[in-house]
């Protein structure tokens, strides 16, 4: 079965709610007026001569947010479906790409595409929400849908960020904390061991970059599943 976690009356930020209220609706009318610095975060570009041969076909943007990446795939020619949880994400991406397709998703649950059916899964900063269960099963979710040549790429939180909170950490199960009421999985290398065991890495490579003026420390990945 799949589920979203409650510890201590804390929500996960799985949740809907979270992520339109306390996050989207938040974020944007702090924001008005300002240009979103993240949506020329294009990291993927220094990757470009593995990037650029990954089959054009399906691509799933997942974890969209307001379609940055989106906009970037189909720049490089995929037909790309932008999934997330938060619909108040969606309508901006929708208002700023009326083209675009999209599709409102919890990510915890069962993917809804064909097994093999798709060329590339692109989740920026989006899987590191969920318990060791949960994430296994969407990593498990993703290589089902990818095609035998299909790729996965994506960034995930760096345990190296959790220094900055280690007064505030309660750990949930390893890696995976409660952090002022929010919960967050940070990747150590033995966590890609973990949760990576189907896939042939072809990049990994830990970075420290800036996103809305903060400095963050993340891991950058691309992979194959090995079918």
């Amino acid at each position: 079965m799949w589920y979203n976690i409650v510890v201590g009356g804390n929500m996960n930020r799985n949740s809907k709610e979270y992520w339109n209220k306390d996050y989207w609706q938040k974020y944007l009318n702090q924001n008005k007026g300002e240009k979103l610095d993240f949506l020329d975060d294009l990291w993927m570009e220094k990757y470009s001569d593995i990037f650029n041969t990954i089959p054009k076909g399906k691509a799933i943007d997942l974890g969209c947010g307001l379609g940055q990446y989106t906009d970037y795939l189909i720049s490089k020619g995929f037909d790309v479906i932008s999934c997330d949880i938060s619909s108040e994400a969606l309508v901006v991406l929708k208002n700023r790409n009326p083209k675009a397709n999209i599709l409102e998703l919890d990510m915890t649950t069962r993917l809804p595409f064909e097994d093999n059916s798709i060329k590339l899964v692109f989740a920026n900063l989006s899987i590191h929400y969920f318990d060791e269960v949960t994430t296994k099963k969407l990593l498990d979710e993703i290589e089902r849908i990818l095609d035998k040549d299909g790729y996965f790429v994506g960034s995930v939180n760096s345990s190296k960020a959790l220094e900055k909170n280690k007064d505030k950490l309660v750990m949930i199960e390893p890696n995976y904390y409660l952090i002022d009421g929010k919960y967050g999985r940070y990747f150590d290398r033995k966590q890609f061991d973990i949760f990576f065991k189907n896939y042939d890495l072809l990049i990994l490579e830990e970075v420290i970059t800036t996103r809305w003026n903060r400095t963050k420390i993340q891991w950058e990945f691309i992979a194959k599943p090995k079918k």
